[in-house]
């Protein structure tokens, strides 16, 4: 038995009003409510629904779950993902209702959530319409606003209104008059007595994840049939529930996929209580004892667990579950032993996150193979969660050891990977960007990142506060790199107030870094005096950075006095190597050395990190160093000999001692037959390779080198460049003779003068372009393959190993076979 749509709707709006203000449904559960909100929505407007649960206003990641369901079931896009408050996503919601909205916000339960239900309140917009369903009266603080107001006696069917609902039983609407008097007008009560009247099943009701019974009204489904369905459908939260109750032995088998839904989820509460409640026998066996205590670290209840876990590891090998201990209980003494013991006796994912974790913290360069191993393992038999979990610690081990390319690259394949297979621990996800941003203000890549942090910033403060703490720092190092000093020490600062004491020391670099560029050198020492006071009895760990700032601040005013401190700084951060902290340290060290005249000290203290500011760009110098006007100087120290720049892939661009050069085309094409070359061409060779017409042609070589060596050095028997040269064409075929596919793809921009016809040039260029082709389609990366068909526009083999390559879902694929076709087309 089914109500036409529209005459709900008409029921529904005969009372909204049209929904000129929010709608407050008050519904003991026989008002009809649900359906009342089930036909609110439309094909322009559609229905996030959610619903809250006595205890849900005590916990704002649950109701920021349960947000989150709601908008991917409604708008099938994953606006926001697990583990954030519900302000979190009612922010984002605020915020994207231009492009995304506008919707029908529906909150059931809205006395269970009231600080929610006041939120989306403020979000009805006359666009956006907000519906409120409650089974008492909600506060006057939450009702801030006007809203219509919708009891029982407002929400009764009217006889006429049931009357048109069936006009099939017109010839008896007695009985329906009967029957709504018996029932008084109440929705529910109406519906279950009209399909018992007409002998049919009574109807379900609609809820935000479906149609559901009211209690007594349902067919009882076995308990055990139902498990095994949620397993059949993978809903592995639901039956990991049901099988504590009915069904114990099953636990540590749906672990394998329940534990990480629950720990995406930030659901970490509620699994610690499940895996509590089992029998002993089962809560302290080996799977259940590591997610036990897995969750149990996410609440800070983990130390009463400890002196189980080690006694059944005394007994037991249990790989991951000691790794996982070792990594998160023991001292970095013990911890390393007990890792590789776990690692060894089995190699997962997990055992080689916590092997590579453990040696990052002495040996960087040593944890990068075994991390690129754990990256390897996530990917053959991991979970997705696990290989963005590996990639991650790969990318900041990578910044650790000085490989800021390495650790960018890696941090934008961890975000790729969690979008592409949408998972859902948006914490993680907001921790990689932080790392990708700080690494591309590293390396001077910074396309993307003030866009970036700004979203970032304005949605962490207005809806997820405790989490601002790993953006400001980032945030403060974007302003101070684009020129703002004073917006810099004002993230530096809340950064600060929000760390313990022990923290105070790392948070004193960034303030002194700020005050300094502000011009005020007095201000930052005491700062740094401070930190120094506080940290200094702790450990190395902690201490080393107060020593660092305290160092930085006497560089400026007391340079003498600063040597000791920076030199210490300096050993403690090159072992263990944390490579971005070092070359901060070694920049104001030999800053301190040139203002006391002794230069040859500053050349030798740079030339000890010389490895660590290769990848280091513009901004990373600045970040890293001091005010440009002060450290131009030491930065000099390391600056290469005026040089020869070319960028000739996919465009024609000369620079040379700073100055960008005009060229005609044939001196373009001299300019990379003399690069290929760097021993010299002879006459004959030169001519050959420039000319396909050789008559005449030395004395035009002749000429037309003359009026290059006007431009640039260029030596003579044979000819030769008298000047160091960088080209991208040359780096490109490094880079790929050194496996390194990805980056060859990225610096390559298009065929290397393409107009040219020149024997050398075509040769060449045929020769690079066949190269990068190879190494791609070997590589079998999709994203690589699409990047590289669409810089190769006409090359058929490309977009068809592209289009093989790519997952059917891909939005790529429709227009690589589309190309495929056109190319087809053309060469038949």
């Amino acid at each position: 038995m089914v109500i036409p749509r529209p005459a709900v709707q008409r029921w529904m709006e005969a009372r909204s009003l049209n929904f000129t203000a929010p709608v407050v449904l008050e519904d003991d559960g026989s008002s009809g409510a649900s359906s009342f909100i089930d036909v609110a929505t439309t094909p322009q407007r559609p229905l996030i629904w959610l619903e809250a649960v006595e205890g849900d206003q005590h916990d704002p990641l649950l109701l920021g779950n349960k947000l989150a369901e709601a908008v991917s079931r409604a708008l099938n896009v994953q606006l926001f993902g697990y583990g954030m408050p519900w302000t979190y996503g009612t922010e984002l919601l605020r915020r994207s209702v231009h492009r995304l909205g506008p919707w029908t916000l529906a909150l059931s339960g809205a006395e269970h959530a009231p600080l929610l239900a006041r939120t989306l309140l403020s979000l009805h917009d006359g666009q956006s319409v907000t519906l409120l369903q409650t089974s008492e009266p909600l506060p006057q603080d939450v009702l801030y606003r006007s809203v219509t107001h919708l009891g029982a006696e407002e929400l009764r069917v009217t006889p006429q209104e049931l009357l048109t609902w069936f006009p099939q039983r017109a010839h008896d609407p007695q009985a329906l008059l009967d029957l709504h008097d018996r029932c008084r007008g109440q929705f529910r009560p109406l519906m279950a007595h009209l399909a018992r009247l007409l002998a049919l099943p009574t109807p379900a009701e609609p809820s935000p994840t479906g149609p559901r019974f009211m209690p007594g009204e349902g067919v009882e489904v076995d308990p055990q049939r139902l498990l095994a369905a949620l397993v059949h459908q993978k809903r592995w939260t639901e039956a990991l529930e049901i099988a504590v109750a009915i069904q114990p032995a099953c636990v540590p088998t749906l672990l394998v996929h329940a534990g990480p839904q629950y720990h995406e989820r930030g659901l970490h509460p509620r699994l610690y209580e499940l895996l509590s409640r089992l029998p002993d026998d089962l809560a302290g066996s080996e799977t259940v004892l590591r997610w036990r205590y897995s969750a149990a670290l996410r609440i800070s209840a983990a130390a009463p667990l400890r002196p189980e876990i080690q006694a059944f590891l005394t007994e037991h090998e249990a790989p991951e579950l000691r790794a996982l201990y070792a990594g998160t209980a023991l001292t970095l003494e013990h911890r390393k032993d007990e890792i590789r013991r776990a690692a060894q006796a089995q190699t997962t994912p997990l055992t080689l996150y916590y092997h590579g974790l453990s040696l990052a913290e002495e040996t960087p360069q040593e944890a990068l193979a075994v991390l690129r191993d754990s990256v390897d393992s996530a990917e053959h038999v991991g979970t997705p969660h696990d290989v963005v979990r590996n990639v991650q610690a790969l990318a900041a081990t990578c910044t650790q050891a000085g490989q800021y390319l390495h650790a960018l690259h890696w941090t934008g394949y961890a975000l790729r990977q969690y979008d592409h297979n949408r998972l859902g621990d948006w914490q993680r996800r907001l921790s990689a960007l932080n790392e990708w941003a700080y690494t591309s203000l590293l390396c001077g890549r910074l396309g993307g990142v003030a866009e970036t942090l700004a979203a970032a910033e304005d949605e962490l403060r207005a809806g997820a506060p405790h989490l601002t703490s790993i953006f400001t720092t980032t945030l403060g190092d974007h302003a101070l790199v684009r020129g703002d000093a004073l917006a810099a020490l004002r993230h530096y600062e809340h950064a600060r107030r929000s760390h313990p004491r022990t923290h105070q020391g790392w948070s004193s670099t960034q303030l002194v870094r700020a005050l300094v560029e502000l011009g005020q050198p007095e201000q930052a020492l005491a700062r740094a005096e401070e930190a120094y006071s506080l940290t200094q009895h702790e450990a190395t760990s902690y201490a080393r950075w107060s020593t660092l700032a305290l160092g930085m601040a006497l560089a400026y005013v007391r340079p003498a006095q600063a040597i000791a401190h920076l030199e210490a700084a300096m050993n403690a951060f090159e072992r263990p190597l944390k490579a971005d902290t070092l070359v901060r340290a070694a920049a104001h060290l030999a800053f301190a050395y040139l203002q006391l005249r002794q230069r040859d000290q500053a050349i030798a203290t740079l030339a000890r990190v010389e490895p660590y500011l290769q990848e280091l760009g513009d901004s990373g110098r600045l970040l890293l160093g001091g005010p440009l006007t002060l450290f131009a100087d030491v930065w000099n120290l390391t600056a290469p000999p005026a040089g020869l720049s070319l960028a000739l892939l996919g465009s024609a661009e000369v620079r040379w001692a700073d100055r960008t050069l005009k060229l005609q085309r044939r001196q373009l094409e001299m300019l990379v037959l003399l690069t290929l070359h760097p021993g010299g061409l002879g006459g004959d060779r030169f001519v050959s390779l420039l000319y396909r017409d050789e008559l005449a042609a030395r004395s035009s070589l002749k000429a037309g080198l003359s009026r290059l060596r006007d431009l640039i050095p260029i030596g003579s028997q044979p000819y030769r460049l008298l000047t160091p040269v960088r080209a991208d064409f040359v780096e490109v075929m490094s880079l790929l003779q050194a496996g390194q596919v990805a980056e060859a793809v990225r610096r390559y921009a298009g065929p290397l003068l393409p107009d040219s016809d020149a024997p050398g040039i075509v040769e060449y260029r045929e020769l690079l372009d066949e190269t990068l082709k190879r190494a791609v389609i070997a590589h079998r990366d999709p994203a690589l393959l699409t990047h590289l068909a669409s810089v190769m526009r006409d090359d058929l083999e490309i977009w068809e190993a592209a289009a093989d390559r790519m997952n059917t879902h891909d939005p790529h694929r429709p227009l690589a076979l589309s190309r495929i076709q056109q190319l087809r087309q053309e060469l038949a």
